[in-house]
């Protein structure tokens, strides 16, 4: 049955959102203790079909056909699934042995791990048999799975964990966020996979205007948490605060306070001077903290 459930994958809803280096060898997957489940023998390798030929229409996208060599020699590190793995259905990411990489998250049980010696037995959303089932997500309270995939989104062997990165720039500046995902915490108050977010780390660095350009760097430990924040003014000032609410709070009074204090004349300020940039580029990190200030 498990053969049945793996080969009619089901794409959950992906959030877009790499570091990974050598991989130690494989563990046997055990099955988890108690005798609840039976563990299937493994498909052996040697016995595998996959589908070389080139995805339809892939000239198109200004891609190379890409032929599915199999992944199955290249090892994956020890790995046993958290318990929350053992709830019932959730999302498993299929990650590349060599790169960490996850291409893709499907609905999946443990069965379907032990059944399958921890590996994927065909290739799914351009990752190879042979790829890796890693635990991701548990299911929310409502019965719906989903995940995170992408290039960004990597494996870390080293932690069972995921890194999941964004990076985007358009003509405001670059914004980068860096995150961990902890499986286990996933939607632990049964609805906000969110919750398995730790060590969010957000940095926006503005295009330049007048010779000036403003960057925030914003930390949190989890979603629901303070957020440290340092807004750096290039060439003139940097300011920090402990919570999003003394951003709001102190941000346009300390800037004043700051033009004023190096003997800038902020009451009448000359069109597109000193005073005008700095103003002009405070407002662009204020969209960080979108809900706290009255104008977002």
């Amino acid at each position: 049955m498990e053969e049945v459930m793996l080969k009619q994958l089901a794409l959950v809803v992906a959030l877009v959102f790499l570091p990974t280096s050598a991989w130690a060898n494989d563990a046997t997957p055990q099955p988890i203790p108690s005798g609840a489940l039976e563990t299937p023998q493994p498909i052996p390798s040697d016995t595998l079909e996959w589908d070389q030929a080139p995805i339809p229409g892939s000239e198109n996208w200004g891609q190379p056909p890409r032929t599915f060599d199999p992944v199955f020699n290249i090892p994956g590190g020890a790995y046993t699934p958290p318990p929350e793995a053992s709830q019932g259905v959730g999302g498993w990411a299929i990650v590349h042995p060599g790169t960490g990489v996850v291409h893709g998250v499907i609905v999946a049980t443990i069965e379907t791990y032990y059944s399958n010696n921890g590996r994927m037995q065909i290739e799914y959303m351009g990752c190879p048999a042979g790829c890796l089932l890693r635990f991701q997500t548990r299911a929310t309270s409502d019965g719906n799975v989903a995940g995170w995939h992408g290039p960004e989104v990597t494996f870390d062997k080293n932690d069972d964990t995921f890194d999941l990165g964004y990076s985007n720039t358009d003509s405001s500046g670059t914004t980068i966020v860096k995150q961990k995902l902890i499986p286990a915490r996933t939607a632990t108050d049964g609805v906000n996979l969110s919750t398995g977010l730790v060590n969010i780390r957000t940095e926006f660095i503005s295009s330049r205007l007048n010779d000036l350009a403003i960057k925030l760097v914003k930390l949190q430990e989890r979603q629901d948490s303070d957020s440290y924040s340092e807004i750096e003014i290039s060439g003139f000032k940097t300011f920090t605060y402990e919570s999003d609410e003394q951003v709001v709070q102190n941000l346009d009074t300390d800037i004043a306070d700051a033009l004023t204090s190096a003997g800038h004349d902020i009451a009448v300020p000359e069109s597109g001077g000193f005073v005008e940039t700095v103003k002009t580029l405070t407002e662009k990190v204020k969209r960080y903290f979108a809900g706290f200030f009255s104008s977002e």
